[in-house]
């Protein structure tokens, strides 16, 4: 009757509402937003190939040099202290990511892993075989810490470009280029030595491992070049915490008890990772 007794939205219905016109909002094409999903979320392709490859050049190491690499201190840390730089880079990337840029971030953590992976595969001190392992093990603390930057940036930085994709397929696109990266790295982690022991005819050790070590810079290089047209999404441009004092109390109260399932998930993959390596 003349609009009085028009019945007023609901707030749900008005949140429903808002729904639908966010999902027939014009969105980009499929090619052109897979591209950050892709840039952002396969680093951590890195991580599985550079913590499952160490485990085959340790055993290369033990053959090359025997007792002296058996018995040296660095033997107990090369195969793992990658994990503590990835604590470290987690750390570190994790508020660079928030409160300074995804993309910056992501630049950055690439460029030291294509360096430090670099240097690790060269290894070298003055000639002493002792002085070259330790080397090895400082280069792959720092590897761990462009590993840690994958991350928060990277995984982060995904999982908000997925806004651009299909509603229905975006968690999907999301672990293809996530979970499953990492899980790819593991395969062809094992699979390179194998190819360049076999190339050596199971000699010339120092080149089995130094290679093997080494192919760990072609995918970030490829990566890096991607990632240098990726754009900040639209999502972090938005709700950026760059000038926003963080909620530490208030996130722990609502999301204390999700955090430590899923922190505690992480800590039983990495241990069997590790185990794996």
């Amino acid at each position: 009757m003349l609009g009085f007794l028009k019945k007023e939205p609901s707030e749900s219905e008005l949140r429903a509402q808002e729904v639908v016109d966010q999902d027939t909002t014009p969105r980009k094409p499929f090619h052109e937003a897979i591209v950050p999903v892709i840039a952002c979320g396969a680093g951590l392709f890195s991580d599985g190939y550079i913590n499952n490859v160490i485990g085959s050049v340790t055993t290369v190491l033990a053959l090359q040099y025997g007792d002296l690499y058996k018995n040296s201190n660095a033997k107990k840390y090369v195969g793992d202290i990658a994990f503590a730089g990835t604590v470290v880079g987690q750390l570190a990337f994790g508020w660079l990511a928030d409160h300074w840029s995804r993309t910056n971030s992501l630049l950055v953590s690439t460029i030291i892993l294509v360096v430090f992976t670099a240097l690790a595969a060269g290894s070298y001190y003055k000639g002493d075989d002792i002085g070259m392992f330790n080397i090895l093990a400082a280069w792959r603390f720092f590897v761990g810490i462009g590993i840690g930057g994958e991350y928060p940036a990277g995984s982060v930085g995904a999982a908000e470009s997925t806004g651009e994709l299909k509603s229905g397929k975006r968690n999907m696109f999301f672990i293809l280029f996530t979970n499953s990266m990492i899980d790819w790295g593991f395969v062809i982690g094992a699979f390179v030595p194998y190819v360049v022991a076999a190339a050596c005819h199971n000699g010339h050790y120092s080149t089995i491992w130094r290679t093997s070590l080494g192919v760990g810079v072609v995918f970030p290089i490829f990566l890096f070049v991607l990632r240098i047209f990726v754009k900040e999404n639209e999502e972090f441009q938005k709700n950026s915490m760059r000038h926003a004092k963080t909620p530490y109390l208030l996130s722990l109260r609502f999301y204390g008890w999700r955090l430590f399932v899923v922190s505690l998930i992480w800590f039983i993959y990495d241990v069997s990772a590790l185990i794996r390596a």
